[in-house]
């Protein structure tokens, strides 16, 4: 079995029995289903809706899930390389197992009520408004956090030194703060 370490999870991926999957083989929406043990490649998964669903030992490699809705999914040992989910709206999403996410770009996205605790996200660009979000244990290093909205969220993430000058321009959009100079 194939496993990819992503700064400390590892990630059981799929068996490379069978050759990745390009065209997504479900309906739409996608309802109270379990998909499993699959390499998906370059799929376009634009608008489409997943509800209830289970992803396990999956892998995702340059797909374009933008616009997606993601309604209470749960996955474990899924890994997203290079993966566009632009415009995606997530709620109540939970990582049961170790998951990453390398690469991705989250342009315009809601994370809402969601459990994301101990994903991994590295080299991903995050311009999303995260809400009611658990992420303690997360990993965001190396990740663009500029653009990100509800840094309260990120309650006992892991962020590098560098992130913390990214951070401080949220907080301050976040609490919509004035910067004044002080009178001499």
């Amino acid at each position: 079995m194939q496993t990819a370490e992503i700064r400390g999870a590892k990630v059981l991926l799929p068996s490379d029995d069978e050759p990745a999957v390009r065209v997504w083989p479900y309906s739409d929406p996608l309802e109270e289903e379990r998909v499993a043990n699959t390499h998906f490649a370059s799929l376009d998964l634009t608008s489409q809706r997943l509800v209830d669903v289970n992803l396990n030992r999956c892998r995702f490699t340059g797909s374009r899930l933008m616009g997606v809705s993601l309604a209470r999914v749960s996955m474990s040992d899924v890994l997203f390389e290079g993966c566009q989910f632009d415009y995606a709206t997530w709620e109540q999403v939970k990582v049961t197992g170790d998951v990453a996410f390398v690469g991705c770009s989250f342009k315009e996205a809601e994370i809402i009520g969601s459990d994301l605790r101990g994903a991994v996200f590295d080299d991903c660009a995050f311009a999303a408004d995260i809400e009611s979000t658990k992420m303690s244990g997360v990993d965001l290093r190396g990740s663009d956090l500029s653009g990100l909205s509800g840094l309260a969220s990120l309650h006992g993430a892991q962020v590098t030194e560098l992130q913390l000058r990214q951070l401080s321009e949220v907080m301050i959009r976040d609490l919509d703060l004035t910067i004044a100079e002080l009178p001499l």
